[in-house]
């Protein structure tokens, strides 16, 4: 119960997590310039109270627009603007002449500085960019990226900016001018940064080393993926949508704007940014829709054909949508809604794990918060780059995405380490039931020699009966009775004890009895292990022959003359059938985080007791363990199942 109610408060703590996480910076931009003091530019002119903050200043606000005009390059500076639009935005939501301009097109923005003065250089830049740009401060090239042309067909956009440095004049006011050519995106969506050279360059080079860093990282966890998916030998337990997902996770990363500039050549055969944005659309929806299989298996919540089918149309008319809508109407109106509608199978799932946490498999919870913090990353980055974060969070995704798969190569190491344990314990497993086969063939093999005496005997009756009427008749009492003397000695084998009705269990006992006997050590056993049992034979002897094994190699550390003993007890009781075995052992008792260790030598050994209580949880049961300074006890509890009473099974026994 108890862990049930830590899994309900995780669950819900992830999911106030991504939701609080993402919408943080949102909020922040909302309120920018009431939290930081910075003014915001209006009818195309930005005030500045202070000559020379050194700070970086964000130039949102209302921007004159000039429509079809490159202003510097073609030396356009006295005409008046068409538009004034504000910034960050796009004008595609805007009309002039009475129709709201495409999205594809070129223009310029321009924008009057007044009251920025001072000596070091300075640049203007867009941060993770998709269109085309040139910005000129007082005529003189600051930044660009990719290539602006009037022709549509000559624009060519990457997210690679080039800076440089610029260095002010004395005068009072400053010009920024931003040429502007996209195919898609239409315009200033982002706003642009003025900021000093120095710093500029060097917050890209920290973020460039960071940026190899995690991305190092990533290539590494999806390595590890691969690879333990091919190495895992038992396949009902290795998962091919762990190295599938690391993949659509990867390709996402690496179409990020922080990223596609390195792959735009190699991988993406110099495709143009702005027409990428399908694909990045489409390895997002997979990624999302692969999150039900995630869930299915490494959770262990099943979805229905039905739900899987429903989702799968879901996001194929989703992205058949962003496709066929043109994209002056996506600019106007579905830049928010459409990525918002793209996370309703999020929700979904997290009432769907919530609803059934109880069946949560191992590692269930680790998964789960890797995904959250993937959402998490996905979210923040559908709102950076639509312009509503100032914040410069460019590597937030590549972060958590990272972090994300770094747990699922960890879980996936995990559950490779299990499956090795597993086939450790089952292989110790298979050598003890070997050990019982070998004890009951002993057992046996000394019944059968006990049975070939009395053979041997009742062959021999007659001799024995007619040298005892030789002695009669002749009256030779004392030498009778020296020779039924010596006869009874050779002639009485120790008979083997019978413990109780159930064969295996006794053949288990009568075995340890005889190993007890031959080192010294008293055996004491009061057992009624009927004939039928709830448990199988072979779990009986992994449990029973464990157990009294140990006692054995306990009490065989103590010195002779210290008192040693094995004591068993077994049988129903209120439902149940309980297994008791107290030993004498030398006090020493290995711990670690309040578990039992082995105290033996060797790979196989400790093995015993993790099959002990994998055959008892596997039953329903428990174990217990007492120990005091001279004894150790070890108790195990199994549930007399309501099929095996049926089955002729006695009724639990009352004393």
């Amino acid at each position: 119960m108890k862990r049930l109610h830590r899994t309900q408060i995780l669950l819900i703590t992830g999911m106030i997590f991504a939701i609080f996480v993402s919408h943080l910076p949102v909020m922040y931009t909302f309120f920018y310039h009431e939290l930081t003091g910075t003014p915001e530019s209006e009818g195309g002119r930005l005030q500045l109270s202070a000559p020379d903050t050194g700070k970086t200043i964000i130039l949102d606000g209302e921007w004159e627009l000039y429509w079809n005009r490159l202003l510097v390059t073609e030396k356009q500076y006295n005409v008046p603007p068409d538009l004034l639009l504000p910034v960050p935005d796009y004008w595609s939501r805007y009309q002039l002449n009475g129709s709201y301009l495409p999205a594809n097109g070129y223009a310029s923005y321009r924008l009057t500085l007044d009251g920025y003065s001072g000596s070091r250089p300075v640049t203007v830049y867009l941060p993770d960019f998709g269109s085309a740009y040139r910005v000129y401060i007082d005529g003189s090239l600051t930044s660009e990226s990719g290539t602006v042309s009037k022709n549509q067909e000559d624009v060519f956009t990457t997210t690679d900016a080039k800076l440089y440095p610029v260095t002010l004049s004395a005068a009072k006011e400053h010009e920024i001018v931003i040429e502007i050519a996209t195919t898609r995106f239409s315009g200033l969506y982002m706003a642009p940064i003025l900021q000093s050279y120095d710093s500029a360059i060097l917050q890209d080079s920290g973020r460039n080393n960071l940026r190899m860093i995690l991305f190092g990282t990533v290539l590494f966890s999806f390595f590890v993926l691969v690879m333990l998916y091919i190495l895992t030998y038992r396949k009902n337990n290795r998962s091919i949508w762990l190295p599938v997902i690391g993949f659509f996770v990867l390709v996402r990363i690496m179409m990020t704007t922080e990223f596609y500039h390195s792959w735009q050549n190699m991988l993406f055969f110099h495709l143009s940014y702005e027409d990428t944005n399908p694909l990045m659309f489409l390895v997002s929806f997979v990624f999302k829709y692969l999150l039900i299989f995630l869930v299915e298996e490494l959770l262990g919540i099943a979805f229905s054909r039905r739900e899987k089918l429903n989702f799968l149309i879901y996001y194929i008319l989703l992205y058949l949508l962003y496709l066929f809508i043109p994209h002056g109407f996506y600019n106007r109106h579905l830049t928010i809604l459409l990525p918002v509608c793209a996370f309703a199978i999020e929700t979904y799932l997290f009432f769907k794990v919530y609803h059934n946490r109880h069946r949560m498999k191992k590692y269930g919870l680790l998964i789960y918060w890797g995904t959250i913090l993937a959402i998490t990353g996905l979210i923040i980055d559908c709102y950076y780059i639509n312009g509503n974060i100032y914040l410069n969070l460019s590597l937030s995704l590549l972060l958590l995405l990272s972090a994300y798969l770094m747990i699922l190569s960890m879980v996936s190491a995990m559950q490779a380490a299990d499956v090795y344990r597993d086939f450790a314990v089952a292989s110790a497993g298979l050598e003890q039931a070997r050990s019982q086969i070998s004890m009951q063939t002993e057992y046996y093999d000394a019944l059968r020699e006990q049975i070939n005496e009395v053979r041997a005997i009742r062959h021999d009756v007659r001799h024995f009966i007619g040298a005892i009427r030789q002695l009669t008749e002749e009256r030779r009492y004392e030498d009778l009775t020296e020779f039924l003397s010596d006869y009874v000695e050779k002639a009485d084998p120790a008979p083997l004890p019978v413990f109780c009705e159930n064969i295996v269990a006794n053949s288990i006992l009568g075995y340890y009895s005889l190993c007890l006997k031959k080192r010294g050590i008293p055996f004491r056993c009061t057992c009624q292990i009927p004939a039928q049992l709830s448990i199988s034979d072979s779990d009986l002897c992994i449990v029973l022959g464990n157990v009294l094994e140990n006692a054995m190699e306990a009490c065989g550390k103590q010195g002779v003359h210290q008192t040693r003993y094995v004591a068993a007890e077994a049988r129903n009781i209120n439902g149940q059938f309980l297994i008791k075995i107290t030993n004498t052992y030398n006090g020493i008792v290995n711990q670690r985080d309040g578990s039992l260790l082995s105290t033996k030598i060797g790979a196989s050994h400790g093995l015993g007791l993790q099959n002990i209580k994998k055959v008892v949880n596997a039953c329903g049961g428990i174990v217990k363990t007492e120990h005091n300074a001279e004894t150790f006890t070890l108790m195990v509890a199994l549930p007399v199942s309501y099929d095996a009473k049926a089955d002729g099974i006695p009724s639990p026994y009352k004393p």
